[in-house]
């Protein structure tokens, strides 16, 4: 009677232990699923640019691993006067940063008010202690390569590149130091150097509707590129 006692008790040890298995399978089960569900629902919302104002706070970095640029305002908007510039002004009233649809026959490489592509202006501060070369910079996966025809030049965005103006063909980019309509001689950025960078979007642009985020990749030869993300429609 002990030894079938016995028995009994362990049959009944043995069946709880598998219920609390199968109880942590369910609960493993459970967490692996949240944590993909989470893991899918953020991706789908960075995928889908779906960010408005305020979810950005203050324009932040994205790259954790260069530390060497700071980025320390921009100006996306679909307004006048970008980051305090004169006569740097896009379009009002289309309520889009206009690319690829103002760059059509006829409207190649004009200023904003005569139809042309829209501008981007974004500071940055080089906190490294050797100058960095912009390579290049990236708009959404977009390449925006320097503008040597701005080199020295007098930043002029009242007339078109034809007549008479100075400013980057679309598709590039050009460098002006701060407190400074003078662009700079080349792609260079001096250790602790604050400077603007000026891009005007091109063909291979697509519109960038308001409230909408922009990725930023700037190339300055670093295995990473330093990334940021912004938002169209805002000064910082």
């Amino acid at each position: 009677m002990n030894d079938k006692f016995k028995f009994n008790s362990k049959l009944e040890k043995k069946s709880k232990l598998y219920k609390r298995r199968g109880v942590t399978d369910i609960i493993s089960t459970m967490l692996l699923m949240g944590m993909t569900v989470t893991g899918a629902t953020t991706l789908t919302y960075f995928v889908n640019d779906s960010f408005v104002s305020g979810n950005l706070a203050t324009a932040s970095s994205l790259n954790t691993a260069t530390k060497s640029v700071q980025l320390l305002a921009y100006d996306t908007r679909d307004s006048t006067t970008l980051l305090q510039l004169s006569n740097l002004d896009n379009e009002f009233g289309d309520q889009k940063l206009c690319g690829i649809s103002c760059t059509g026959v006829g409207l190649s490489d004009k200023i904003p008010s005569n139809g042309g592509s829209e501008f981007i202006m974004i500071k940055i501060k080089n906190n490294s202690i050797n100058s960095i070369f912009l390579e290049n910079i990236q708009l959404n996966n977009v390449l925006h390569t320097w503008d040597p025809q701005t080199s020295d030049a007098s930043l002029n965005t009242i007339q078109n590149l034809s007549s008479g103006g100075s400013y980057p063909h679309d598709g590039k980019f050009s460098i002006l130091p701060i407190s400074s309509t003078v662009q700079s001689t080349n792609n260079e950025i001096q250790s602790g150097k604050t400077v603007n960078l000026l891009i005007k979007l091109g063909s291979d642009d697509q519109d960038i509707s308001l409230n909408k985020g922009i990725r930023v990749l700037l190339n300055i030869g670093s295995i990473h590129p330093v990334e940021f993300l912004i938002e169209s429609g805002n000064a910082r």
